[in-house]
């Protein structure tokens, strides 16, 4: 009998900690709670957070602290949304206050996603109600401002000039030649509609080199792009766009090309997104006193395009895709195969600093011997990129670049490396 006392005795001392820590708790989140109803935000906010100190894996302790938060306009709140919806991911309430809290700073696109989440988990019909009254403000928001303007202009020294155009190769006999030149840029963007399913979008961008001395490879590029996009699920949407693109070099015709590309796009979780797309382009090449026999790579490309990108936190996001091109030209010697494995980050940094690097890998196989040459010409690629922005206002902002290649070739004459350093200025509106 004494030793049965005895054994209730040690396990009440043992027990009394773990019932103090239990009312403990209850106590802060019921003071919590009574303070975010009398609107003391300030009392609320150090009960939750006490809360959340003791028991950090505590779903209803977290979405409450972002709640009051969220109530308090403090930019904390969407971390602390996200980290009680990790905790709870078919937590209606939570949707509902991350679906406020982007609302609130007029990020609709983010907000809407949100709201339709919540109305796949069957939540109760008050909140049901108020996901889809924004729902429906959000749609009638969208429809505010369709249009945006970018402008850039700067300067950049290019070690290797005469690559100047995208998709140009090296001619052979062309002198590698270096020089500075300036760079100008501007890109319209509007929308014609959108709401929380669908949007049809159009852009326009000019981009325009001024050379220092070699003149000739000024190059002018316009671009006029059109894309709709439409959400089939919650987490599945798909998209078509179609393009023109016209590039001059020194004020005569290099190429025009039309593209469409069809793809579809998966978001499996917040910041996690993957996508897969098919491109066609028809491309146009017009000879020249630079390119002689440039017409002699008229013809298609076929491409599939693998794309993942991740927010791994509020300072990091990663990115990393894959692309198969097949190029089929008018003369055999310009159709090829490639494959292209890319990667890149892009960091936070104090001061309102961005950094972003990349690094691509590419290898490219022709399918026929150029006149002189006695094997098939075979490219590998390697190219590395890094910019450091600084976006002083919303609107302003200053970027430093490097950009740099190396590719080694069989073919002795598109043996070549490349550098480019830039300094940029950019307004955008």
């Amino acid at each position: 009998m004494l030793r049965k006392l005895a054994l209730i005795c040690i396990f009440s001392i043992l027990a009394v900690p773990a019932f103090a820590t239990e009312a403990d708790f209850e106590k802060k989140m019921a003071r919590g709670v009574a303070a975010l109803s009398a609107g003391d935000s300030t009392r609320a906010l150090e009960e939750f957070r006490a809360a959340v100190n003791e028991r950090p894996n505590n779903a209803e302790a977290a979405l409450y602290l972002g709640i009051a938060l969220n109530r308090a306009n403090d930019p904390a709140a969407e971390s602390a949304l996200k980290a009680a919806l990790r905790l709870d991911p078919g937590n209606a309430r939570t949707n509902l206050e991350l679906g406020t809290c982007f609302y609130n700073r007029k990020q609709y696109d983010e907000s809407g996603d949100y709201f339709e989440n919540l109305l796949t988990l069957k939540p109760d019909p008050e909140t049901k109600a108020a996901a889809e009254a924004y729902l429906v403000n959000i749609r009638s928001q969208r429809g505010g401002k369709r249009w945006g303007v970018t402008a850039m202009g700067g300067m950049q020294y290019d070690t290797n000039v005469p690559l100047s155009a995208d998709g140009a190769q090296l001619p052979v006999g062309t002198e590698r030649k270096s020089d500075w030149r300036g760079v100008l840029s501007l890109g319209l963007t509007g929308s014609a509609l959108r709401d929380s399913s669908q949007e049809l979008t159009g852009s326009y961008s000019l981009y325009q080199t001024l050379h220092l001395h070699l003149t000739e490879f000024d190059m002018t590029q316009n671009v006029i792009d059109v894309t709709y996009k439409r959400k089939l699920t919650p987490l599945l949407s798909a998209k078509i766009s179609g393009g023109f693109e016209s590039i001059l070099l020194g004020g005569k015709q290099f190429v025009n090309d039309f593209s469409i590309t069809p793809g579809l796009l998966a978001t499996f979780r917040e910041g996690m997104v993957t996508g897969l797309e098919y491109r066609f382009r028809d491309s146009f090449f017009a000879n020249s006193d630079l390119f002689p026999t440039n017409r002699d790579r008229d013809g298609v490309t076929h491409s599939i395009i693998l794309s993942h990108r991740q927010v791994l936190s509020e300072k990091l996001t990663i990115r990393a895709g894959y692309t198969f091109d097949h190029d089929s030209s008018k003369v055999s010697v310009w159709s090829a195969n490639s494959h292209l494995v890319t990667a890149g980050l892009a960091v936070s940094l104090p001061y309102l600093l961005l950094l972003d690097v990349s690094v691509d890998a590419s290898t490219k196989k022709y399918d026929a011997i150029l006149a002189g040459e006695t094997a098939v010409r075979t490219d590998n690629t390697i190219i590395g990129a890094a910019s450091l922005v600084w976006q002083a206002t919303e609107h302003l902002g200053a970027a430093l670049g490097y950009h740099y290649t190396n590719n080694n070739s069989n073919v002795a004459a598109y043996e070549y490396n490349r550098g480019i350093t830039s300094i940029m200025f950019q307004g955008r509106y």
